[in-house]
Formats: C-alpha cells, structure tokens, sequence
C-alpha cells in the first residue's frame, strides 16, 4: 500500500531534526520528529536512514533506536545514536535542526523484555544504543537489571549512562574511565556469579560469542542484537545474511537484528 507520493504506508517516512548533540569523541545523538506515524519502535529495533548524496551513496544506513517519545499530535520522536565510521554517517551527524531526512521504518524484531527477575545488559561500543533503550524501558516498569557498558578509551563514554537506574558498571581497554579491561570478561564473571533470568548483548561480535558461550554453560537465556551490512531492509536482497546453527541462514533485517544467541553460528569456541 503507497500514499499519494508513492511511499510505501507506515513504512517511509520524512523526518526532521530537532536536536544534535555531540556526547563523546565520535558519537552524535540526533533527535528526530516524525509526522503522522503510527509506528513506535521498540527497544532493538532499526530504521534504515537515507543519508542524500544521489546515486553515488544509494544505500541507507541502518540505526539502531536509542530512545523514543510516543506521538503527540501525530508526532513522534526518535532517538538515534550514530558513531561517525563513514562518508554516511559523518554526513547524518554533520545535519543542522530543521533538516530533513528519509526514514524507513521501524523494522525488524527487537529484544523480548525480560518477565521478572534480575536482568544482566552487556554492551560494547555503540552496541550501547538499544540496550540504552531497553534498559529505559525496564527502568519505566521498576525491573532490576545490571548494566555492563564497553568502551576503547574515556573518550568514547557516554555520560547519560548515570541516568539510569540500574547497577551501571563501566569497562575501558586503558582504565581512563571505570575498570580497565575488556566488558565481555566482566560479563562472564557476572554470569557465573549471579542469578540472572536473561541476559541482553549487543557490541562487537567477539564479545557477544563470550557472552552467549558462558549464558549456555550456566543455562541462561541470552538475547544477541546482531550487526550486518544491508541493501534493502526488507529481506528481499539477503546481502544481511549470518550463518546459523544447523546449516540455517539469519536475515538479519527481518528475522533479527535480535536472535537468540543459541541460534547463531559463531566463528570461535562455539562455532
């Protein structure tokens, strides 16, 4: 189904820069009010963001949701979290308020919330953008969760971590902020240690293969947001495909970003 213009309904949207703000050394979050949609992404979801530059830059970039506001007055804002890495992404994060940019979605399947107990949410990187999220989320219900966060160097921080209301543990490979060394170590003693009904990864793929490799060893349930280049979106074009277990493939944009980690085929120990 198409609007007059000839978007798809519900799925494309015009949206338009409210706010940017630098937060760490290559880090944007920008603000975004969306028109008349009646779509609210939930915490591991994407958009696929249209970053202009005609035909020599035809793929958009696919952000995962940091936050979200529900429609008022048939406007919605959404949160994205964009690291500079590239010729799209320096462009997105170089925008004025009052730009405008293209926006499909929200799409694919996002974190299941825990059902009670004590949750564990490990992030590397910019994997922190949904966990951010859901750990907003799960502070809205009162849920009690440990946040471990990642980061190469003090630089990289992300000051609105303190915001949250959850234990909040800070990792940097040169100890400039929180404890020096790698975040998957800490989670693994945490899971080995703790009593956790679910455990929430997102970051570098080394660090979710630890992670899901010791949630398996204890018998935890672990839920991985995973990352993959992708043309369409949509599952059509199958350039996001990961290897699953079992000979499975994964499309990445519609079946995840989220999997269970028990599905997923990795390149080291439990491959």
């Amino acid at each position: 189904m198409t609007d007059e213009k000839g978007n798809r309904a519900g799925l494309l949207s015009r949206a338009t820069l409210v706010s940017r703000q630098k937060v760490s050394r290559n880090t944007h979050i920008l603000d975004f009010e969306i028109d008349g949609t009646t779509n609210t992404p939930g915490p591991g979801q994407f958009y696929h963001v249209d970053c202009g530059g005609g035909r020599e830059h035809l793929l958009r970039r696919p952000l995962g949701v940091h936050g979200m506001t529900a429609p008022e007055k048939g406007a919605a804002r959404v949160r994205l979290m964009v690291e500079v890495v590239g010729w799209g992404t320096q462009r997105l994060c170089a925008l004025e308020p009052g730009a405008e940019v293209g926006l499909m979605g929200p799409l694919g399947r996002g974190f299941t919330p825990p059902d009670g107990g004590r949750a564990l949410l490990v992030s590397g990187g910019i994997g922190l953008a949904p966990l951010f999220f859901l750990a907003s989320e799960m502070d809205k219900e009162g849920s009690d969760y440990d946040f471990l966060a990642g980061f190469r160097t003090g630089d990289d921080y992300y000051p609105a971590l303190s915001d949250l209301k959850g234990n909040i543990e800070v990792f940097t490979d040169d100890g400039t902020v929180g404890a020096k060394g790698v975040v998957s170590e800490g989670a693994v003693r945490h899971i080995g240690n703790g009593d956790y009904s679910a455990v929430f990864a997102c970051g570098p793929e080394a660090m979710m293969e630890a992670v899901a490799d010791a949630c398996e060893g204890s018998g935890v349930s672990c839920q991985v947001s995973l990352t993959s280049r992708m043309a369409c979106g949509l599952g059509f074009c199958r350039s996001c495909v990961k290897e699953g277990r079992d000979g499975r493939n994964l499309c990445v944009c519609t079946e995840g970003p989220v999997f269970d980690s028990r599905d997923v085929k990795w390149n080291g120990v439990r491959s």
